[in-house]
């Protein structure tokens, strides 16, 4: 069985955004919806300073946080490492965006449907690369099956020395001067999910059924995540950008 991953050469990347636009025209999103982010950051003090660009998307993750609250199994894992969405069992109840530790997920407003990275499996299935690795102009992204050892990306993998992203399929090439507490952090499933999971929605499905109890329990999910302060590690590691290259 295969099992999918993209690799991303940091020490190639240049920026360009090209990685962004392609998955966008593949997937037909508007404007402000990018399933691919890059992001620009300064890191130092004068005048020992530092920059690096940095692109995330959705990390596959292997226990993926997303799956395990979707009321309807619309998100689910496939056995080749791919994260999927069925979107003619999406309800749209947003679990999926909020669980999301890497907050890789869009919502369609008009289809009522959650939207996600999704390695252009159709593509895939083609024979074809994903269009951001297949677009991208330095060759920063490579596309592949890592278990086969004579792949391009296990071949490159370790020609380079690529860092995988604990608990997910995403790998990236650091640069030496990289702060790599940049890089997304360890995959792990947050506490509510599995509060979630494990008491809210048994609960929700016994008393309303599953559809309509996933629907009214929406808030409690929301209410009960933790928020997160995202300026911190910023302010501890460098400044962050807004993925245009602004300060």
């Amino acid at each position: 069985m295969a099992k999918y991953s993209m690799l991303i050469d940091l020490t190639r990347c240049v920026g360009c955004h090209g990685c962004t636009v392609a998955c966008q025209a593949e997937y037909g999103l508007e404007p402000g919806q990018r399933f691919t982010k890059v992001e620009r950051y300064e890191f130092g003090t004068f005048p020992e300073v530092g920059g690096a660009v940095i692109t995330t998307q959705c990390m596959h993750c292997d226990q993926a946080p997303c799956v395990k609250v979707c009321p309807t199994g619309a998100s689910y894992k496939r056995p080749d490492g791919l994260v999927m969405v069925d979107e003619e069992k999406c309800i749209g109840c947003r679990y999926c965006l909020t669980a999301c530790p890497y907050d890789a997920r869009t919502f369609n407003r008009d289809r009522r449907v959650a939207q996600k990275c999704s390695f252009c499996y159709a593509r895939v299935a083609e024979g074809k690369g994903p269009a951001c690795a297949v677009t991208c102009m330095a060759g920063a992204r490579i596309f592949g099956d890592t278990e086969d050892a004579n792949s391009e990306i296990s071949k490159v993998a370790a020609r380079k020395k690529a860092l995988r992203v604990p608990g997910t399929n995403i790998m990236y090439v650091v640069p030496k001067n990289l702060d790599r507490s940049l890089l997304p952090k360890d995959a792990s499933v947050p506490g509510f999910v599995s509060l979630w999971k494990d008491t809210i929605q048994p609960a929700g499905k016994a008393l309303m059924g599953a559809t309509a109890g996933a629907v009214l329990l929406s808030l409690m999910v929301h209410s009960v995540k933790p928020k997160e302060s995202h300026g911190n590690a910023a302010d501890n590691t460098g400044r962050k950008g807004d993925g245009d290259g602004r300060k």
